[in-house]
């Protein structure tokens, strides 16, 4: 029924209450009645509809509702206009549905959350990333936060854990990546409005250690190390070589495809390097280049990878060949970490070589693929002469 044709009836009984009738449907033995009301307030006219007799409305409910309006005008109390009292009632609503979630998550656990919301998001991480926060999640988070709610996660508790794990001689280093891997679900979760303020750990303070690797190969050292893979293993050799000669990490070695591999030109392009994803060149040695060479020829093109695993897809870890090599060669009796001899070394080797043969930091800087000078300066002490000869100025 169109609202021009509606045929509004006003109550005898109730002023300001009228209705009109349902064309067709029946109830109580007549037609069904749409109940509505007209009032005037704050020197406007409103003709709000309330609803039908089939749906419980009655001349009494519909006067009953006309009072509590105007008396609300009358008052000042209120709201005397129907459809902003149903706005206030659905705003109401919405807080009360917005309080309850807000109490819902703030329940929510430290590990309900990590195995709900940020463990299956970080399958995108590296094998040994997701090893390393599984660890630090299972032997140390999770069985000091596991059962609290996020949200009353305090400086003062992350505080017990980086000193319970220095006591049980954690090194500073292990201790950052606990906290930074917290930091990651505290901010996971403040995205998801699950917590909300200053993100826990920056209020726990960790001691500073140089945990850099100082260690690097003489010339002789790696040409024996390079002779002893060999026969051992020609791709564990070949990827050495390549990480010694160029400076490569490991992963960015595991995922080297041939269409990034420029043979003409003595080039490779490393894509999506760690640093922001960013690509960069990286140049060959004539070493490099014959290895390469004679790898193309052997290649399967199956897979498009230089260095592929067993079964054609790419290496998550360092080839315990490697690993069992150095260690028998140089790790003897070796205590400290950054004195032992691992893949990450050659990569370390190729800086430090460039650097003691007099290139500027910021060209190893390219080279090394760093994001920040600052890592690349952990190398200066290996320039010529070092700082000494810039005493001589003070003595001229």
């Amino acid at each position: 029924m169109g609202k021009e044709k509606r045929k509004w009836i006003t109550s005898e009984k109730h002023r300001g209450v009228r209705w009109y009738l349902h064309e067709s449907r029946k109830h109580g033995g007549r037609f069904d009645r749409c109940f509505g009301l007209r009032y005037s307030a704050a020197g406007k006219r409103f003709q709000p509809t309330l609803g039908w007799a089939s749906k419980g409305w009655t001349e009494q409910k519909a006067a009953i509702e006309l009072a509590k309006l105007k008396d609300a005008y009358k008052l000042g109390e209120g709201e005397y206009s129907l459809s902003a009292k149903r706005q206030k009632v659905a705003e109401e609503k919405r807080q009360a549905e917005e309080k309850a979630e807000r109490q819902r998550a703030a329940k929510i656990t430290f590990s309900q959350f990590w195995e709900k919301h940020y463990w299956p998001a970080q399958q995108h991480k590296a094998k040994g990333s997701l090893n390393t926060e599984d660890g630090l999640y299972r032997n140390w988070l999770s069985p000091a936060l596991g059962t609290t709610p996020l949200s009353e996660i305090t400086p003062g508790t992350l505080t017990l854990i980086k000193n319970d794990m220095l006591e049980k001689r954690k090194t500073p280093s292990t201790v950052k990546y606990a906290m930074r891997v917290f930091s990651q679900v505290w901010n996971t979760a403040q995205k998801e409005g699950i917590v909300v303020g200053i993100n826990p750990t920056k209020g726990v303070s960790i001691p500073k250690a140089d945990n850099a690797r100082s260690r690097f190969l003489t010339k002789e050292e790696s040409e024996l190390l390079l002779s002893t893979l060999k026969p051992k293993s020609q791709q564990t050799h070949d990827m050495a070589l390549l990480a010694l000669y160029c400076g490569l990490r490991f992963g960015e070695i595991a995922k080297l495809t041939w269409n990034y591999v420029d043979l003409l030109h003595e080039t490779l392009t490393i894509v999506d390097a760690k640093n922001k994803g960013k690509n960069r060149p990286a140049f060959m040695t004539k070493k490099v280049v014959a290895m390469l060479t004679a790898q193309k020829e052997m290649a399967d093109s199956a897979t498009g990878l230089v260095f592929p695993s067993r079964v054609g897809t790419i290496q998550s870890s360092v080839s315990k060949t490697f690993s069992r090599t150095a260690d028998e060669m140089f790790n003897v009796n070796v205590t400290d970490s950054r004195q032992k001899v691992c893949f990450h070394t050659l990569r370390h080797t190729f800086a430090s070589w460039l650097v003691q043969r007099g290139v500027d930091l910021f060209k190893v800087k390219e080279l090394m693929g760093h994001e920040d000078i600052k890592m690349t300066q952990r190398y200066s002490h290996l320039a010529p002469d070092g700082l000494r000869s810039v005493i001589s100025v003070i003595e001229d």
